[in-house]
């Protein structure tokens, strides 16, 4: 899904600098893709075990509901139950779903809390910079339509 890169044949040295810039840009973000990619599919392979707190929780509850039924399986439940126990499922989906995207926020970053705020803050400063740069050369193009 490559789309061939077309450059205008005048360019000043701002504009073609800021080309360049677009087309750095872009090959980043193709190589982020992939990396995505490649953490999606590494997700959804069978290698993939849940984290330890997940697991501890799964035991604390099992051995919860294990003394609430006296450690006897029940056969059979009713209809009513059968509700509470979907709806539970569904309210525990929706959980899963709103932490997994907050995960993926953080997707890139270094593991390390200080060197992760590092990279977050250099980010930021770099939107920054670009974000006056955009303005910049918005207003020029108004000035030059004057």
């Amino acid at each position: 899904m490559t789309t061939p890169t077309v450059k205008p044949k005048q360019l000043n040295g701002e504009d073609d600098q800021q080309f360049q810039r677009i087309e750095t840009l872009h090959q980043q973000l193709k190589a982020e893709q992939a990396r995505a990619q490649e953490l999606l599919a590494k997700l959804k392979s069978e290698d993939v075990q849940p984290p330890k707190s997940l697991l501890n929780e799964y035991h604390k509850q099992a051995k919860r509901l294990e003394k609430e039924t006296g450690g006897k399986k029940r056969m059979g439940i009713g209809m009513a139950e059968m509700k509470a126990e979907e709806r539970e499922i569904r309210e525990l989906e929706a959980r899963v779903s709103g932490l997994e995207g907050k995960v993926r926020g953080f997707e890139g970053l270094p593991p390390d809390r200080e060197l992760a705020l590092t990279e977050v803050e250099k980010m930021r400063k770099e939107l920054v910079v670009l974000a006056r740069r955009r303005d910049e050369m918005f207003e020029g193009l108004v000035e030059g339509d004057k």
